[in-house]
């Protein structure tokens, strides 16, 4: 942990109460220790799936040094130096820590974890060496047919129309999708690319939802350019030193996304969300560290601090906050 400080926490928390959204259509129970938590991301939430990818050229974290803040005996997979958020969130909801789908003889009365470390939601994004979001959605139906054979339609029913949908994914689809690939620049502008990524995590949406999904949850995109990565990629002598082209896509997703899902919301019937403001939160950071008792010097240390380490008191507050109203409402 970087940062130990109780009182800087619940000043996050209260901070971050301003930097949600939520439909509040109409009252909505309490997640329970019966509920289902089905979770479809990237490294952001993989518990360990890419172990079990049998490719050439991996995107892992089973190895030293992660896992090393001793909550598991050695690393898991998960990008982290431990837990990763929805850990946290299950937690929280008095259920287990949810499985990855991968894991041999995983049980999943309590939910799956198809994400994949480096995946996207186009299939394009890290092709052949991740679990893309289509694949994942693919997954979450083999889980469905196995509840099935174990419970019986009713239950299971039952199980999956009160379960938690949550997506943590995108940036790979930005940072290497699209920055780091000329042809697509060459083949997309950027407002044609963001729609072609919105529309298949739409779709993603909509397959869920006609499974009999109702309630979903949502990590919007951090500015992706102040990442160090992207940040070295800046040739303008801009004041913040971030990547501008890669931050206006990030900010052009999350427009998009905050506005298919209010759309949604009055095509779906009984179609809950909640929808984090990852971007101006971790901005905010960035642009005020002081505010926050952070006073590194180097943009370069404070972007590795926010962004890169998922363990961080910083990104949990978000997480944290973000998913507990998101059950509290459902």
């Amino acid at each position: 942990m970087l940062i130990h400080h109780f009182d800087f926490l619940i000043t996050l928390l209260i901070l971050l109460s301003f930097n949600l959204t939520c439909n509040t259509a109409s009252p909505l129970n309490k997640i329970t220790s019966s509920s289902a938590f089905f979770i479809f991301g990237d490294s952001s939430v993989d518990p360990g799936n890419n172990n079990y990818i049998n490719t050439i050229q991996k995107i892992g974290a089973n190895y030293e040094p992660y896992g090393q803040n001793g909550f598991f005996q050695e690393p898991t997979g998960r990008f982290s130096d431990g837990r990763v958020v929805v850990d946290y969130i299950a937690e929280y909801a008095n259920l287990p820590i949810i499985p990855p789908f991968l894991l041999p003889s995983a049980e999943f009365t309590h939910g799956a974890n198809f994400a994949s470390g480096g995946a996207g939601i186009l299939s394009e994004t890290n092709r052949g060496v991740v679990i893309d979001l289509k694949t994942q959605l693919k997954n979450f139906e083999e889980v469905q047919k196995t509840l099935r054979e174990n419970l019986g339609d009713e239950k299971t029913n039952e199980l999956i129309s009160e379960a938690v949908y949550f997506f943590s994914i995108g940036s790979n689809d930005y940072m290497g999708g699209y920055l780091g690939n000329p042809v697509m620049q060459q083949n997309y502008l950027p407002e044609e690319y963001v729609g072609m990524v919105i529309g298949n995590l739409t779709n993603a949406i909509q397959v869920l939802y006609e499974k009999g999904g109702r309630k979903f949850g949502f990590i919007s995109l951090p500015p992706l350019g102040c990442l160090p990565a992207l940040r070295a990629l800046n040739t303008k002598d801009n004041e913040d030193g971030c990547f501008q082209d890669a931050c206006a896509l990030g900010l052009a997703h999350n427009n998009a996304l905050s506005a298919v899902l209010t759309s949604l919301e009055h095509i779906f019937k009984g179609f809950k969300y909640c929808n984090s403001n990852f971007y101006n939160w971790l901005n905010n950071i960035i642009q005020n560290p002081s505010l926050f008792g952070m006073f590194t010097i180097s943009l370069d240390l404070l972007y590795l601090r926010v962004v890169n380490y998922t363990s961080a008191v910083l990104t949990y507050a978000l997480y944290i906050h973000t998913v507990t109203t998101l059950i509290r409402r459902f």
